[in-house]
């Protein structure tokens, strides 16, 4: 009869399957057929817990780290298994062996959590956790038309403003330099001068910027490091403007500037003839209204129409805007057109006529001479006080053609005229660049100039007003009436806050520590310091020429370099000093238009208003060089010994120039000038000989996190965290600063030469010299002396400040287990950035090259037994060299900086520089808790520092 056992309950079936089961296990007791009926129990049994079973064991894979290894894997677990078959025999043969294939794909099912981690890519979050407060370097373009790209240097995937706000470079200290750059900025003393707020206040309104700024950035310019630039100025050198060269007409050797003129005059397509009187009423009405009313609010558009094209210029002969003829848009393209003519105006993107402004303005202006000595587009203007003339008028036609643009920016801000947008794009492609940086000169004269009458000289000293035509000599045209109104010569020109630009000019004195600096106070304190009140036939100064346009450091030399500059040939190799000179008068007035020349301005100023300085120095001045006065020597930063002593105890750095307790043996108190190899830099150029700048790609991908690896396909194990090696350091101590006579240099041959500003003027009687540093450097007992010479005019620059990331734990994996931490000195853990395997780097102790310091870059950037990274990677950068300079004596702070500039400064720091300005080596300074390495070998790899180029890390 058949069995209904499977009707009784389940719980004792349940505990008589355990007791069967184990029975049919442990003894031979019970037959063939008990063992079926088990057996079809234990199927459908199984049959309903599979899924479960199989769910549950899907849960805790997942929640488990490490799971157990599949059961065909191990087969010692296989009598626990519940059998899977109905016919479950254990005398009957195993099945097949499943396919590969199908064993391939249970791995893949079923591999640990842990192998995930190690294969699985780093995710784009992470990437930005890991480089959370690290710099990225960008270079882009600012559309057509707008030269070469823009550096700039950014935080993108942080929010805090404490680390959005990180820079490599000082803030500008006082208004009275804010003209030193034409890139928007806050001065750090706005909210301490009445005069700076309200200044500040009228720029907040809206205003037309021109898309144009000086290169490089002066606002880059000093680092956070004494004597060292940031990081847009240091890739910006190989475009900079003093680079720039007057633009050759095709008609220029057929027609001379006067001829030019003459046609431009005749043409009655553009300016109108007036007189002399008339230039000057015009200039102080739109001066005066500019103060009053900045946007003009008080007329309107007719009015403005009006007076433009009755006054200065001829009505347009076609019609621009068939909508509205009196548009400001139509008086603006008039504007554009006249000042836009080539080979008439002054072109302030040279360097030179920015820093001749002055000249032309307050300079003497003696009809003695037959030339006035003043040239445009090279060439000679012969009737004395016409360059002055045109100036103005250069300045009055930007002044009204900025007023307009200021005007339809304001009516676009306030949604009057929103359609007239695209209006001011199309004038941002058409203007030149010589029409903004006229654009640029008419704002500072909006803002700082006033013009005031003077006693007018009598008949007998009166000479015929040289008005409109009269400026053109030789020309037969209609002689227009003066009578006795305003000329040119009966006014003064002076400066709005002439009280702040004496504020600057003591807080430079004291930031250099001048050794007068109470005198000087003093005398501005009983306003003793003021301009001129008229022109007087006092020397000049011969004009100060770029920093890059030298065959030596002095960048005055009396020959002139064959670059071709649209200014007058310099005939003398240095500056006069006079205290009513024009180089005075530019400061004090505080038309400076942006570049180099504010810090010329400054120190003579400075100078010229120290009757003890003059006296014990000469009157004569090499602003790219350096002088010793009262046991201190003080430096330009165009010159190499500047930026050497800068590094130094005590020495004090403000607006290019540079004061130490350093002064050099073999020469006495007086000018100096050194001498230096006269080579370009050679990593400022690509590998064509294209400015570095140029190479966009090259220069974001070499400074970029991951290199040019893609995003999607970063490991962990691509990564490494650099550390720094702190060792101790020998004792080195600064004997001396040596100077050599150049003798051969051919810099000190006589020359005599009539220019228009001198009588018969000798050879300058600044020598030139060559320097050396020597050093003794005591290894433990052993005591050596090491000299370098500064032949080479390298740059040094700070590397950008970064935060560390909290989040390196990503990398913490068995697939980079040799990551090590980050450990500075002796303070404990600080992590840094990760580096990327696409960059390599060598890491070499101070000591090591100065045990050997003839070896060469190459022989030190690979070393035998090396601690680069090794990882190969194609088209990869340069490797680059890390003279690690860390002792271990040193404390140092782990928390993010919240002031970044330093006191630092010892002799250490002055050998290494000069270890490098000796080598030609180019050198970015990365400080500890201000920087990590990882960053600065990024920074180097995006200024394209990987060959001739070191990281110095203090």
């Amino acid at each position: 009869m058949p069995s209904f056992s499977f009707l009784k309950h389940p719980r004792s079936d349940s505990r008589q399957e355990v007791h069967d089961d184990g029975d049919a296990n442990l003894s031979s007791r019970g037959g063939e057929k008990v063992q079926r009926r088990m057996s079809k129990r234990d199927f459908f049994r199984n049959l309903l817990k599979k899924p479960s079973v199989h769910v549950k064991g899907r849960d805790s894979r997942r929640q488990s780290v490490q799971v157990k290894t599949p059961d065909f894997q191990s087969p010692s677990t296989e009598s626990a298994v519940t059998p899977a078959s109905p016919m479950s025999d254990p005398n009957k043969p195993l099945p097949p062996t499943p396919p590969e294939a199908e064993i391939e794909e249970a791995h893949a099912l079923k591999s640990p959590l842990k192998l995930d981690r190690i294969i699985a890519p780093v995710s784009s979050l992470e990437v930005h956790k890991l480089f959370s407060g690290a710099p990225q370097f960008f270079d882009r373009a600012e559309g057509h038309h707008t030269g070469a790209p823009r550096p700039m240097v950014a935080f993108p995937w942080d929010e805090e403003v404490a680390v959005r706000d990180l820079c490599d470079h000082l803030q500008i200290q006082d208004a009275a330099w804010g003209s030193v750059t034409a890139a928007r900025h806050i001065t750090r003393d706005r909210s301490n001068n009445p005069a700076v707020i309200e200044a500040h206040q009228k720029k907040k309104l809206a205003h037309y910027q021109p898309r144009c700024r000086e290169r490089p950035l002066m606002l880059s310019m000093q680092g956070i490091e004494r004597g060292t630039m940031g990081f847009v100025a240091a890739l910006e050198l190989g475009v900079a403007d003093a680079q720039n060269e007057e633009e050759d007409f095709q008609d220029e050797k057929e027609r001379s500037l006067v001829q030019r003129r003459r046609d431009f005059v005749y043409s009655k397509d553009g300016l109108r003839p007036f007189s002399e009187s008339m230039l000057v009423d015009h200039l102080s009405r739109v001066t005066t209204n500019y103060d009053e009313d900045p946007f003009n609010t008080r007329r309107t558009a007719v009015e403005m129409y009006t007076e433009l094209f009755t006054q200065l210029l001829y009505p347009p002969s076609r019609v621009t805007d068939s909508d509205d003829p009196y548009s400001l848009q139509v008086q603006i393209e008039a504007l554009l057109d006249v000042l836009g003519a080539p080979g008439i105006w002054i072109d302030f993107s040279i360097v030179e006529w920015r820093i001749r402004l002055g000249q032309i303005l307050w300079g003497p202006q003696n009809s003695s001479y037959e030339e006035d000595g003043v040239s445009i587009n090279s060439e000679e203007s012969l009737e004395p006080g016409a360059e002055k003339f045109w100036l103005l008028l250069q300045i009055l036609l930007a002044c009204e053609l900025s007023i307009r643009l200021d005007a339809e920016c304001q009516n676009i801000d306030l949604g009057k005229d929103s359609v007239r947008a695209a209006a001011i794009q199309r004038f941002d492609k058409q203007a030149t660049e010589s029409v903004k940086w006229s654009m640029i000169l008419a704002r500072q004269w909006l803002e700082d100039i006033q013009i005031e009458s003077v006693r007018p000289r009598s008949s007998a000293e009166q000479k015929a007003s040289s008005g409109w035509l009269a400026t053109l000599k030789g020309a037969k045209l209609p002689h227009i009436a003066h009578g006795n109104t305003d000329s040119i010569d009966n006014i003064q020109i002076r400066g709005r806050y002439q009280q702040r630009q004496l504020s600057g000019l003591l807080h430079f004195a004291r930031k250099l520590q001048w050794p007068n600096v109470e005198h000087l106070a003093g005398k501005v304190a009983s306003n003793g310091i003021s301009m001129s009140e008229s022109i007087q036939s006092t020397p000049a100064a011969g004009t100060p020429m770029s920093s890059t346009t030298q065959r030596s450091s002095s960048y005055f030399t009396a020959r002139r370099p064959t670059i071709r500059r649209g200014i007058s040939r310099p005939q003398k190799i240095s500056s006069i000093m006079n205290p009513t000179g024009w180089l005075s008068n530019s400061y004090l007035s505080g038309l400076v238009l942006p570049g180099e020349g504010m810090s010329h301005f400054l120190i003579s100023t400075l100078l010229e208003n120290d009757e003890i300085a003059v006296a014990r120095l000469g009157e004569e001045a090499n602003l790219y060089g350096g002088f010793i006065f009262f046991d201190k020597s003080f430096w330009s930063m165009a010159c190499i010994v500047g930026r050497v002593l800068a590094a130094g105890k005590g020495a004090r750095e403000c607006m290019g120039w540079v004061s130490s307790d350093v002064t050099p043996r073999g020469c006495g108190e007086g000018w100096v000038n050194i001498d230096i190899e006269a080579e370009l830099p050679s990593n400022l150029y690509s590998d064509y000989g294209k400015p570095r700048i140029w190479e966009k790609i090259a220069v974001e991908r070499d400074g970029n996190v991951i290199g040019d690896s893609d995003s999607s396909s970063v490991l962990p194990g691509d990564f490494v965290i650099p550390s720094d090696k702190p060792a101790k350091l020998p004792l080195i101590t600064l004997e001396s600063l040596d100077f050599f006579a150049a003798v051969d240099s051919g810099l000190n041959t006589p020359t005599h030469e009539y220019t228009p500003y001198m009588e018969m003027s000798e050879a300058s009687q600044i020598k030139t010299y060559s320097a050396m540093v020597r050093f003794s450097v005591a290894f433990g007992e052993e005591v050596k002396e090491l000299h370098f010479a500064l032949t080479h005019n390298i740059h040094f620059v700070t590397a950008h400040p970064c935060v560390p990331s909290n989040h390196t734990e990503t990398l913490h994996s068995i697939s980079s287990p040799t990551s090590p931490i980050f450990v500075s000195g002796t303070t404990g853990t600080l992590s840094g950035h990760p580096l990327h395997k696409f960059f390599s780097y060598t890491q070499v102790a101070l000591s090591t090259i100065l045990s050997s310091p003839s070896k060469s870059y190459s022989t030190l950037v690979t070393p035998d037994d090396s601690l680069a990274s090794e990882l190969a990677v194609d088209d990869k950068p340069s490797k680059v060299l890390i003279i690690d300079c860390t002792s271990e004596s040193e404390q140092i702070s782990t928390t993010l900086p919240t002031n970044h500039k330093h006191h630092f400064g010892n002799d250490m720091e002055v050998l290494v520089r000069a270890l490098c300005a000796e080598k030609g080596w180019n050198a970015l300074i990365s400080r500890r808790g201000r920087g990590c390495i990882a960053c600065a070998v990024r920074e180097a790899g995006a200024l394209g520092w990987g060959s001739g180029g070191v990281i110095v890390r203090l």
